[in-house]
């Protein structure tokens, strides 16, 4: 069969799949720029199932880009908890408040681009989920399908270029909403990292991953290091947490130091309380007293008001 015939029957073969057992999430109930913006934000680094337990009660409290804009930045940070990443929630307030600045939602990735916290995939996925654009929109599990699929490899071994162009070839015209979204899904249901469901896969026939016979060597384990910032970041997410709890009160410094510990234990030098809370600063996540600034263990940190 012609290689441009054989691509075309993998692509009818998957769609027909999608049809049958696209997941269900409730961003994909609607093509609106807002949620999808809310949506594409929230799933940045957390995994989907997390995401559904608070996109709906997010939007509730904040059902458009105009609400989200003019609410206290203390109610939006306390509304993202169980997502991690807080930082996001703020470049989403400050993004809403550009789009109801301007009138009018961006519509092309450009024009996305220029949005707090909106890099390159945000942009596609906002483009193409709401506003039908064209493109590729290529995530973990997307790169993962078309580096086996096509190029008979694993993703973390193809260059972005490769990817890039292999992801423009392979998208189907005029269908790039069900396509792209058909690749995320079996990538997340049946091309997985470790032991992919080949036989139940809708590409195998054609995939060369599976003919070179890669799917059944068994994946070298990674060994479970913590990056070097883990621990700096699970601390930033501990003082949110424990402010999001304190609400308009605040806490102490010192009260914040044996929250940050697991143990509820605190140190007496609070410097190193200082410096994590004035990147917390910067990042528009918390508010700090002069006290607190100079390391008073009675200095008080709020979230913004």
């Amino acid at each position: 069969m012609p290689r441009a015939a054989a691509m075309e029957a993998a692509q009818r073969r998957l769609l027909r799949w999608f049809d049958a057992h696209a997941r269900t999430f409730p961003w994909r109930d609607h093509r609106d720029p807002y949620r999808t913006l809310v949506a594409e934000v929230m799933l940045q680094q957390t995994q989907a199932g997390r995401v559904a337990d608070v996109y709906p009660e997010f939007l509730d409290h904040f059902p458009t880009a105009e609400y989200l804009a003019h609410a206290p930045a203390m109610d939006v940070i306390r509304a993202w908890r169980g997502l991690g990443y807080n930082r996001r929630a703020v470049d989403l307030q400050r993004a809403s408040h550009d789009i109801a600045h301007a009138g009018e939602f961006p519509s092309d990735v450009r024009s996305l681009r220029r949005l707090p916290g909106v890099a390159e995939y945000t942009a596609a996925a906002v483009a193409c989920f709401a506003f039908d654009a064209q493109i590729p929109v290529v995530d973990i599990n997307t790169r993962r399908v078309l580096a086996r699929a096509a190029l008979g490899a694993e993703s973390e071994s193809v260059a972005v270029g490769v990817m890039n162009r292999t992801a423009k070839t392979w998208l189907l015209d005029g269908e790039a909403y069900r396509w792209n979204q058909a690749l995320m899904d079996l990538g997340a249901l049946v091309c997985r990292p470790a032991r992919p469901r080949c036989g139940k896969c809708p590409l195998h026939e054609s995939c060369r991953y599976y003919a070179r016979g890669l799917h059944r060597r068994p994946r070298a384990s990674r060994a479970a290091v913590e990056p070097l910032d883990g621990s700096r970041r699970r601390k930033r997410g501990a003082v949110v947490d424990a402010l999001r709890a304190a609400a308009e009160r605040g806490l102490s410094l010192a009260r914040l130091a044996a929250a940050v510990h697991s143990d509820g234990s605190g140190d007496r030098d609070l410097m190193w309380l200082v410096e994590l809370l004035e990147g917390l600063e910067r990042d528009g996540l918390v508010t700090l007293t002069p006290a607190a600034r100079r390391g008073s263990s009675r200095g008080l940190v709020r979230l913004p008001s």
